[in-house]
């Protein structure tokens, strides 16, 4: 299968960039405007979606490279090109399929406007993640798990691993609903906080906007 490479950047006059860093893949990234910003955070905190590349390259036996192209995401196994559209004269097919098989599906400022709640708290969630990068907490994530037996909130599992730092269970929280082993009905209605409640789903169960 073909995996794409980040392209070069290259910056518009007084483009705003965005700097996050990606747990998924470990590394930083680069984004130009809110638009990008948002599609990453979908992305990044839908479990669907074991790998992903900004900026991607394109197959080469499918020839010149689609003007708009923002993300490539590897998505249920299967890969796809994600071409933020800003106005509706902009849009091209929604499934768009190629010689090689790649598919190329338009993201319209509507679809993100449908997760604009998830997509807010996972902002607020992710730098967690960054900021403990470098720690191992998959012992700590597997107790949460288990905790999570039944739906709680942030604020019991802090209560309950009251041995543990609180921002370490925190995260750990966070990083399980990250990989999926956790949900939340909450993310999607509502502002996250130490309220929010969480419960553990089944390993093959995603609940995350597509």
């Amino acid at each position: 299968m073909f995996e794409p490479v980040a392209l070069p950047l290259h910056r518009l006059p007084k483009q705003t960039l965005h700097h996050v860093w990606a747990p998924k893949l470990g590394r930083p990234v680069l984004l130009t405007g809110e638009g990008q910003l948002l599609v990453w955070t979908m992305l990044e905190a839908n479990p669907t979606v074991s790998r992903y590349c900004e900026r991607p390259s394109w197959p080469p036996e499918d020839g010149h490279r689609p003007a708009s192209l923002d993300f490539w995401a590897l998505r249920d196994n299967q890969p796809v090109w994600l071409a933020l559209q800003v106005t509706p004269s902009d849009l091209i097919a929604r499934d768009e399929r190629h010689p090689s098989g790649a598919v190329v599906q338009s993201v319209t400022t509507e679809d993100v406007d449908c997760h604009r709640v998830w997509i807010q708290n996972w902002l607020s969630l992710l730098p967690y993640l960054s900021a403990t990068s470098s720690l191992n907490l998959d012992f700590l994530g597997r107790q949460v798990v288990e905790f999570f037996t039944r739906e709680s909130s942030f604020n019991d599992a802090e209560q309950h691993f009251a041995h543990e730092d609180c921002v370490l269970v925190r995260t750990a929280v966070i990083a399980q609903l990250h990989a999926g082993r956790l949900f939340s009905s909450d993310l999607l209605t509502r502002a996250w906080d130490l309220d929010t409640r969480v419960a553990r789903i089944a390993s093959e169960a995603h609940h995350a906007p597509q």
